[in-house]
């Protein structure tokens, strides 16, 4: 499962869906998973040490480095939900929205290579800041640029200037969207300038306010956030042993099908393992292109079922019962 934000984290959902299992009298693998956003720290095993850096404005925040040890190395991971988050500015202001800084994600880099960190894994996603990742791009270029290298992991395709079109959603006024347009422009053309990298359309360079573009520009690589975890935890193989596979996130709409945690869990299941995907809330028109592509797929939206107050307010249960349901739906007959 993928989190649902605001409501339960990926855990705490894969916690409630192995005890409805293990009610049912069924054997249960359960793994969260993370798309590059919130909860992408918990995808992997490993020791976690506390980083307090620059939250968006300027207020110190702690970020949580995982420190993955496997045969390419020791790896750091951190998500930049914990350095500049939605949930640490729940409501911005227009003027909050448009002042959040990325600073602190260069922070944590340096922060993982004096922990001897051999790459440095980021999960991009969920953030509050459109500032292009000039905030950090600074912190790292006046350290000499990126002491190790680092993969970026991003939950959206998104190229760089299209880093606007989620500003919105972030606090931005519709009024202040051409001050964001201007300064995207601007970081491209500093980082070109400096670095000599046009991130202008790289793929995946706009996800996270424009974080992964200001990394590329210093030489990190980009990627998808859910093949990431998907390969880490060996989704693949723990899938084709499954008779059904159950996903789920807050909300799935035409974003999900960009590359988020359902996408990418669908694109795992064989076409013999049945596949159930639980959301909060499910737009119709995505629902159906998911459909098209994935015909062992069953979608599910607590929202619908149960109601928006009760899908809200008591999700686990909700999904508690929706598990449960289907279990003994698709039980043998005796």
């Amino acid at each position: 499962m993928d989190k649902f934000r605001g409501t339960a984290t990926a855990s705490e959902l894969c916690d409630t869906i192995a005890d409805a299992v293990a009610e049912a009298g069924v054997t249960g693998d359960v793994q969260p998973m993370s798309d590059g956003g919130e909860g992408f720290v918990d995808a992997f095993s490993g020791d976690v040490v506390d980083v307090d850096v620059p939250g968006p404005l300027g207020q110190t925040v702690s970020a949580r480095v995982k420190l993955v040890v496997s045969p390419a190395g020791l790896t750091a991971v951190f998500e930049v939900s914990d350095v500049v988050g939605r949930d640490l500015l729940p409501s911005p202001s227009g003027e909050d929205a448009l002042r959040a800084s990325s600073e602190g994600v260069g922070h944590v880099i340096l922060a993982a290579a004096r922990f001897g960190a051999d790459l440095v894994l980021v999960g991009c996603g969920g953030t509050v800041t459109s500032d292009g990742g000039l905030g950090c791009y600074r912190v790292l270029s006046d350290h000499g640029g990126l002491p190790l290298p680092v993969t970026v992991a991003t939950d959206v395709t998104a190229q760089f200037l299209e880093a606007r079109n989620y500003a919105s959603q972030k606090g931005v006024p519709d009024s202040e969207l051409h001050t964001i347009d201007q300064r995207l422009r601007s970081a491209h053309a500093l980082y070109l300038e400096e670095r000599g990298v046009d991130v202008v359309h790289l793929e995946r360079s706009g996800a996270a306010g424009g974080i992964p573009g200001a990394l590329a520009a210093l030489g990190a690589q980009l990627t998808s956030g859910v093949d990431v975890v998907a390969a880490s935890v060996d989704l693949v193989h723990r899938a084709a042993v499954a008779s059904l596979v159950i996903t789920g996130e807050g909300r799935f709409d035409e974003g999900s099908l960009e590359g988020k945690v359902v996408f990418g869990v669908a694109r795992a299941v064989t076409a013999t393992s049945p596949l159930l995907v639980v959301c909060g809330s499910i737009e119709e028109s995505a629902a159906r292109r998911f459909r098209h592509e994935f015909v062992n797929a069953t979608l599910v939206s607590l929202e619908e079922r149960f109601g928006l107050p009760r899908a809200l307010g008591d999700v686990r249960s909700c999904i508690s019962q929706v598990i449960r349901d289907e279990l003994r739906d698709a039980a043998p007959q005796r």
